[in-house]
């Protein structure tokens, strides 16, 4: 059924629509390749994971009276196997973006933008898609700002979780509760985010949004009202560059069998230094944390950016939140070098980068050294659109790193610590 409703929108698209309009449509898309071998549970003697994932993307794009932009991105993501028969379909075929853009609203440069679509803002370190994943992020919603050259703003309010299934009418009285209306456990996202480029040396980017989880653990409170706060300031001065982000988080989240005041906050910056090919930068990202035992809640949580980016690329890091890592919310310190080579008449590329990372907060055993993790990517450009890289890590296990594992069903019970590695090779084909 799910295919056959793209089809007849795909089939739609293409032959009623252009009535409209003497505009070409554009098609565009991605195929990619990815086999990665993972040997992240440091012990050498359990067998490395093995797995290959694809991800197929297909985009049209059609404008209408100059102004009006029709997008779809349809998307399938899977792991080979995954279906365990040749016979099986996975009814796999997702709608990744599809929205609706207006321009010009009013004849002035304002836009509306509704429908599902990716936001990703700055560096992505708040808000980004996330295209490392196999999936990627987006979001439903709506989005409508204003744009010119030194100035721009953008106002977003996304459906992050719906807590009622789609009604088709009031005939099916089994839709309502006359004793009591249901309670609201949806989950919104609301924000602004805002950019000023005074001079191509000097940019400010101004941001806030307000996360609410209707849901109610304990009957009553909700399970989260969070206010995020932050700004950007980046500079060029060539051969140099530099980035500053601050952030602040307040508000309330039900953790720990309690309802807590959020008081969290978060630092990156970036100091780089060009001369070609190369280019080295030293960074730091602080992200706050604190104890169990805290009465206010310390952990900066930024749920919707793109951590590969940032707290190295074998993602140890991506759910500091979660339950099963215990060690968690005491938060993460990540100082790392990271050296590009980007020649310009050259088919390869590389990266490598060398993190160092620690808790913000000393955990209840007084330890607060996860340990050293290297990267190195590697591009080759065989053909213009066609990329082939290959992405290697090595970790090290310290204190608190162990300490984590230790935490985990049947771990604990073996104290041998080797160095964590993982690898893949991956084809990339843009067209």
């Amino acid at each position: 059924m799910k295919k056959l409703i793209f089809s007849v929108l795909i089939v739609s698209f293409l032959y009623i629509f252009p009535a409209f309009s003497q505009n070409d449509f554009k098609f565009s898309g991605e195929f990619r390749i990815r086999t990665e071998l993972d040997g992240r549970d440091f012990l050498n003697r359990t067998y490395p994971q093995s797995f290959t994932a694809s991800r197929i993307r297909f985009n049209a794009e059609k404008v209408f009276f100059e102004h009006i932009t029709i997008f779809l991105q349809i998307q399938d993501s899977r792991v080979f196997g995954q279906e365990k028969n040749t016979l099986t379909d996975l009814h796999n075929l997702d709608l990744h973006q599809g929205y609706i853009k207006i321009t010009n609203l009013f004849e002035d440069s304002i836009y509306l933008q509704v429908g599902r679509f990716e936001l990703f803002y700055g560096n992505n370190k708040i808000f980004g898609p996330n295209n490392w994943h196999n999936v990627g992020r987006s979001h439903d919603g709506l989005r409508f700002g204003y744009e010119s050259k030194k100035f721009s703003i953008d106002g977003f309010l996304t459906t992050h979780t719906n807590f009622l299934n789609y009604r088709a009418g009031a005939a099916d009285i089994a839709n309502y509760d006359y004793l009591e209306a249901p309670a609201d456990t949806g989950f919104n996202i609301y924000g602004v985010y805002s950019k000023l480029k005074p001079s191509g040396m000097h940019n400010f980017d101004l941001y806030g949004y307000y996360e609410w989880n209707r849901k109610r653990p304990n009957g009553s409170d909700y399970l989260l009202q969070r206010y995020t706060f932050g700004v950007t300031y980046s500079l060029n001065i060539n051969p140099f560059s530099a980035y500053v982000e601050t952030g602040y988080q307040t508000g309330k989240i039900y953790s720990g069998s309690k309802r807590r005041e959020i008081a969290a906050f978060m630092i990156l910056a970036s100091v780089k230094y060009y001369f070609e090919p190369l280019s080295v930068s030293l960074n730091a990202d602080i992200n706050s944390g604190g104890k169990p035992t805290d009465e206010k809640y310390k952990l900066f949580d930024n749920p919707y950016s793109t951590k590969h980016n940032f707290q190295g690329f074998m993602d140890f890091f991506t759910g500091l939140n979660n339950s099963t890592f215990v060690t968690g919310i005491y938060g993460l310190n990540d100082y790392f070098l990271r050296i590009e080579w980007k020649p310009s008449e050259s088919k390869f590329t590389g990266q490598l980068d060398i993190h160092y990372f620690t808790t913000f907060e000393k955990t209840s055993s007084n330890k607060n050294a996860y340990g050293p993790e290297i990267d190195l990517v590697v591009n080759y450009n065989l053909y213009k659109s066609l990329t082939l890289q290959w992405g290697s890590g090595v970790f090290i296990p310290d204190d608190v790193m162990k300490e984590l594992y230790r935490s985990l069903p049947q771990r604990g019970q073996v104290d041998i610590w080797n160095p964590a590695f993982w690898t893949y090779l991956q084809l990339n084909f843009g067209f």
